[in-house]
């Protein structure tokens, strides 16, 4: 089962990083990600700016919010769609890869991409209940593997 999850999240971490995509973002670049993954459309620069400053009542400049959404580009989380006659941007991942994405970085950065070690911290050192262990067998039963 252990080998299972590891499979899972060593292909999460396969496809994040021949895609050139990291999965970390600051508080403010997260403000546009979350206006982006609502409006799977797009949305053009003054759409995103109207957004932030008016909805949101943040009172930054253009530069400050070109400055975040070239920051999402470079990390391969947002695209830029440049046919149109004005720049579209847009999610080039969904919340679920993102999450995932993350939950990988995590478990690579603390915890040597091992399962076992992170279930281990997470169990405080512990065996694992029956209880969480019948979720975790279910959960591979579902098809987290797939």
């Amino acid at each position: 089962m252990v080998g299972i999850f590891r499979t899972s999240f060593q292909l999460m971490e396969e496809v994040i990083m021949n895609n050139n995509v990291r999965c970390e973002m600051s508080q403010s670049e997260s403000l546009i990600m979350d206006y982006l993954w609502k409006n799977e459309d797009g949305k053009g620069f003054s759409e995103i700016m109207e957004y932030l400053n008016g909805e949101l009542h943040k009172d930054w400049k253009k530069q400050t919010i070109n400055t975040f959404i070239r920051h999402l580009i470079d990390k391969g989380l947002v695209q830029a769609d440049a046919s149109q006659k004005s720049r579209r941007y847009s999610a080039a991942l969904t919340t679920a890869e993102y999450a995932r994405g993350k939950a990988n970085k995590i478990l690579s950065d603390y915890y040597d991409g091992s399962i076992e070690v992170f279930l281990s911290a997470l169990t405080g050192g512990k065996p694992l209940s029956k209880e969480l262990a019948e979720q975790l067998n279910a959960m591979v039963d579902s098809g987290l593997d797939k």
